[in-house]
């Protein structure tokens, strides 16, 4: 029974974020808005990305050490920003449909600005240690359905910085877009 009702609480709190947002879904999938308010967003750029892979220089010299591949962009911040917000932050991302949980595709990060370009590390192998790959650092957020076929993601205490989304294909492999990220900076 205590589960139950545990169970009934988030939905009825889920429903209630979504109740009082009243923004028209994107136009088309894969495109993120930014709410400024429950009224009212803003669509967020998507840049390209590169993958670079660069192994470390005791690998060369021993052949001890670590490869690590990172998602890089160029530049070191993105055009679109939230200001003064570092409390809850919500955006709407519309997918081709919303039967799909977002957590299994869509990956939410922060950056990190290594001279002129924002990175992300996707991978890390070394000679003497194990292989990681998509479980590095990623934000954790909320999410509930949203219109036909979005979700509104709803995140919490976003530290100042840059950040990126990317979104994977539940239903099917797409290879086009998976070098395209959704960004945004948070500034105080």
């Amino acid at each position: 029974m205590k589960k139950l009702f545990i169970a009934f609480i988030c939905t009825l709190f889920a429903m209630n974020i979504s109740a009082q947002v009243s923004v028209e879904e994107p136009e088309f999938a894969e495109q993120t808005l930014l709410l400024t308010s429950d009224s009212q967003g803003v669509l967020l750029s998507r840049e390209n990305a590169t993958i670079k892979t660069k192994a470390g220089a005791s690998l060369y010299l021993t052949g001890i050490g670590k490869v690590k591949s990172r998602l890089t962009l160029k530049g070191i911040k993105s055009t679109s920003k939230v200001t003064g917000n570092t409390g809850t932050n919500k955006i709407i991302i519309k997918a081709k449909d919303n039967d799909t949980d977002p957590n299994s595709f869509i990956s939410i990060f922060k950056f990190e600005i290594k001279g002129k370009e924002r990175r992300y590390q996707l991978a890390e192998a070394g000679t003497l240690s194990k292989t990681e790959t998509n479980n590095l650092a990623t934000i954790e957020y909320n999410a509930s359905k949203y219109g036909q076929s979005s979700y509104l993601i709803v995140l919490n205490d976003l530290e100042p910085g840059e950040y990126g989304i990317i979104m994977g294909d539940p239903n099917n492999a797409n290879t086009k877009n998976g070098l395209k990220v959704t960004t945004f900076s948070v500034v105080e």
